[in-house]
């Protein structure tokens, strides 16, 4: 096998995943992007496997998450010539996942016989799942505009979506070697693997539709709400305009925007506002025209601010949170972002090492304590600012307190006209589906959407647009088992890899 050869298909198997991707969204190519990898991997061992695994590990987050270098010199006072090298360094640590897998893999397939195409999917799902993700982008998360099968993540978790991604490359590899090596017995290892998968992508489509029919049912009965998604458009250049003009500038403008919508479609029930919405607590004076507009129109407001607070040891902290105002101007106890982002809304190690400290962000904020939901008034609601809104886990926790809606206040600015607006709604989305509630999705920049139960967009703004999207939303929670028990897919696929991956090495040290 030619080095450049292998290199070639190694970077073709990790750069087609940002094709895959949305805004792209190529997902016919999830069926055979990872063949040409399969076929390097195949004919190697040990650390050249690991080497190999690495590079299409590293590849394919880089074409991925190609914006971060770009977002370094927004979100931080890192020089922009160090950029590339702060992207090159993520896609390597995120990419370690795919190396390990690549070293794991001829194991696993001598452990699983004829039978590998299963044993292989269920180790890429493992290693994937074990990963310490930052950006938790699952193989299975690009398949979410299709809830005819999608929806099995509601049993399974993402996990399932993606053993069945890596299983049919398997299928197709198995199949295209065995025809190669001909032979009249040589076809049926991968019929019969190709046998089990279109059974398993059959239970899936099966499981969905029980699941679509439940959502369309209860959707019938619900109750609904009018929704305003407010989008203003105050990207970071404006945002620094509007600070320097007055705190009150952000209550005004968003005041001025949700009359407009009033104007134009009448009663609304709730309007919704991004992160970071308000400067201080909606109480404060200087937002007063909020609470001017909801005693007004009866509508309450849901909403982000950033909010300073003098604690009990006498020391100022800031926080990112979320508001819930109602009709009468009455302001619920705000919810404090518990899952910050580093290198933006903290500095990792900084108390360590006094050099971090130079490095400027956009903010310094005090870790939230606990996940809240909101009772009372319209509805009941679970806040999730921003990157909490990609955490499965996390979410997890707040759909066990059964809320009605899930609520995303989202800025995404610092990403720039990229395909992270498009991803970072993906992996919101999926929430949706996956627990069985709609998702309000509110960001300052773009993309705004409202997502069902079933984790379909029905509707959503533009990239830098200033709009407002007004829908009716029907209030329906649909328990999901994923909700109940976890990630129970990919642990038990976590547990049958590892026995496969012990009697492969066992195998392969005896055969030394």
């Amino acid at each position: 096998m030619k080095a450049s050869l292998a290199a070639l298909a190694l970077l073709f198997s990790g750069g087609v995943q940002a094709s895959i991707s949305p805004p792209l969204g190529w997902t016919f190519l999830h069926m055979v992007s990872w063949v040409p990898a399969f076929w390097v991997f195949s004919r190697l061992e040990g650390r050249r496997a690991f080497c190999a695994g690495w590079l299409l590990g590293t590849s394919a987050n880089a074409a991925i998450f190609y914006w971060i270098a770009g977002t370094v010199g927004r979100f931080s006072s890192v020089p922009p010539s160090l950029a590339p090298l702060v992207l090159a360094f993520f896609a390597a640590g995120a990419g370690l996942y795919a190396a390990v897998f690549a070293w794991g893999f001829g194991s696993v397939r001598r452990a699983a016989g004829r039978w590998w195409p299963l044993g292989v999917a269920a180790w890429f799902t493992a290693v994937e799942f074990l990963n310490p993700q930052m950006f938790p982008y699952f193989q299975g998360v690009a398949w979410y505009r299709v809830p005819s099968i999608f929806l099995v993540t509601a049993l399974t978790g993402v996990s399932g979506v993606t053993f069945l991604v890596i299983l049919c490359n398997g299928v197709v590899f198995q199949a295209i070697e065995e025809t190669r090596g001909g032979g009249p017995a040589a076809p049926r290892a991968w019929a019969a693997n190709a046998g089990v998968l279109v059974v398993l992508v059959a239970c899936a489509f099966a499981w969905s539709a029980v699941r679509l029919a439940r959502i369309e049912s209860a959707e019938a009965e619900a109750e609904s709400l009018r929704v305003a998604l407010v989008q203003p458009n105050h990207d970071v250049a404006r945002r620094r305009e509007m600070r320097r003009k007055g705190p009150e500038v952000f209550a005004e403008d968003l005041v001025a925007l949700s009359r407009e919508a009033v104007r134009q479609f009448g009663r609304i029930d709730v309007f919704v506002w991004p992160e970071g919405a308000l400067a201080g607590e909606p109480r404060a004076p200087r937002n007063g025209a909020v609470l001017e507009f909801v005693r007004e129109t009866g509508a309450e407001v849901w909403t982000g601010a950033n909010v300073s607070r003098l604690g009990t040891d006498g020391l100022r902290r800031s926080t990112n949170s979320a508001f819930r105002i109602f009709g009468d101007g009455v302001v619920d106890e705000g919810y404090d972002k518990n899952i910050l982002v580093p290198f933006g809304e903290f500095m990792p190690l900084a108390d360590k090492i006094p050099a971090l400290r130079k490095i400027r962000g956009p903010g310094n904020f005090a870790r939230g304590e606990g996940l809240s939901v909101y009772d009372g008034g319209l509805a009941r609601v679970a806040f999730l600012i921003c990157y909490e809104a990609v955490r499965s886990g996390y979410v997890r926790e707040a759909v066990r307190q059964s809320p009605d809606l899930l609520v995303n206040l989202t800025f995404d600015a610092w990403f720039g006209n990229t395909s992270e607006p498009s991803q970072h709604l993906m992996l919101s989305a999926i929430q949706a589906a996956q627990y069985g509630l709609p998702l309000l999705r509110s960001t300052t920049t773009g993309i705004s959407a409202f997502v069902d139960a079933r984790g379909r967009i029905t509707a959503q703004t533009g990239v830098f647009s200033r709009e407002v999207l007004v829908r009716d939303v029907k209030k329906v929670r649909i328990p999901s088992f994923y909700a109940r028990a976890g990630d129970w897919f990919a642990w038990a696929c976590a547990c049958v890899s590892a026995g496969l991956l012990a009697a492969g090495l066992r195998r392969r040290s005896a055969s030394v």
